[in-house]
């Protein structure tokens, strides 16, 4: 990560080691109170350098997890107008549901920004960080509680690790540990990990919240900086997903898909599939937008959310094909001498990192089943 940051910015890099001399080791309780010690050593060591340097405390951006999410938070409390702290899953166990001074919160620095990556309740879901916003921004990838690619098996992480020991601690601390991959990954990515505003994260995940609107978006991570809210705006939540495996980040996309009238048309139950032509020609694959069928009523509109790992850029077109779920025993199902069709108005895209708003029309043309169909800009 210190490589990292060094790539992009003109900065010093300072790691404070308080592991090596068992100050962050077992009992848990003990490492706790020890936030505070180190916590006090970090604000003195910031309190020489601007001594010394004549720097100011803004120029300061600290960096902690779990346990030192917190122990940044001690720091600030000691360093009046401190510039940034990044909790990457701040701890939960003894500092959930505690006053402010006694855990990370927004009066410990200028800009204090979390990534939530294991807040499920810790005695019932063995959840390492914190679920509650705590700072000016707290972003939630993935909801902040299940990490995708943390569902492998104990001798998946043995394997990729090279032994027992790191293996068997990222099998069990592997959701508390993505906060630290996503936010490496934000450092140089290609990909702006942006994040949406939301209620919560079944609204996010249903395609509601792609549309930045007043509120804003902010990106997550390192360059979460460009977002600092106006002075008293604190524990705005945001959402995102990720990938897997690094790179993390996604491209997110709302699709709305509005059916058109005829006096032909009826409900019909069926699949959704779309795919993509971008402006250079290049054709993606089908995206099936529905698991199981849905009925298929006309005039109705209907919303889903993408999420891809490629940046789909400006579209020339997309192709719609849709499939026919019928049963062999229900007749009523059945079209013999007809292939049923349902009626389109039009395609709508947002990308949600660009902001870029897209139509595409049918203008109420018929649509047969298992026929794949061009709809251009409109």
């Amino acid at each position: 990560m210190s490589q990292e940051i060094l790539r992009v910015d003109d900065c010093n890099v300072i790691a404070v080691d308080w592991g090596s001399n068992g100050g962050s080791m077992f009992p848990y309780t003990q490492a706790t109170a020890n936030t505070q010690i180190v916590g006090a050593i970090v604000a003195q060591m910031i309190a020489f350098l601007m001594q010394e340097t004549g720097n100011s405390a803004i120029s300061y951006h600290l960096i902690g997890h779990s346990l030192g999410s917190h122990t940044m938070g001690y720091a600030g409390m000691r360093v009046p107008g401190l510039g940034r702290i990044t909790g990457l899953d701040p701890a939960e166990p003894y500092f959930q549901g505690t006053e402010p001074m006694i855990r990370l919160d927004p009066t410990d620095a200028e800009l204090v920004d979390i990534i939530h990556s294991d807040g499920g309740f810790f005695f019932t879901s063995l959840g390492y960080g914190m679920y509650d916003p705590t700072g000016h921004l707290d972003f939630y990838p993935n909801g902040g509680i299940e990490m995708p690619g943390c569902d492998e098996g104990l001798t998946h992480y043995i394997d990729m690790n090279g032994g027992i020991y790191e293996g068997g601690r990222e099998y069990v601390a592997c959701n508390h540990l993505k906060a630290i991959a996503y936010f490496h990954d934000s450092i140089n990515s290609v990909c702006p990990m942006m994040a949406y505003p939301c209620r919560d994260y079944d609204r996010f995940e249903d395609g509601h919240c792609l549309d930045c609107g007043q509120g804003g978006c902010a990106q997550m991570g390192y360059h979460a900086d460009r977002y600092k809210p106006a002075p008293g705006v604190t524990n705005l939540k945001y959402y995102l997903d990720t990938a897997a495996r690094s790179p993390t980040c996604l491209y997110h996309y709302q699709i709305m898909i509005t059916l058109g009238t005829d006096s032909d048309a009826q409900e019909l139950d069926g699949f959704l599939h779309l795919s993509f032509v971008t402006q250079t020609g290049t054709v993606t694959e089908y995206y099936k937008l529905t698991e199981d069928p849905i009925k298929l009523q006309p005039g109705n509109s209907y919303l889903y959310f993408l999420k891809l790992p490629t940046d789909l850029g400006n579209l020339q077109r997309v192709r719609f094909l849709w499939d026919y779920d019928w049963s062999i025993a229900n007749p009523t199902t059945w079209f013999i001498f007809s292939k049923p069709k349902i009626w389109m108005d039009q395609i709508q895209v947002l990308a949600g990192e660009s902001q870029n708003r897209m139509s595409f029309c049918a203008f109420n043309n018929y649509f047969v089943e298992d026929v794949s169909t061009d709809l251009r800009l409109c």
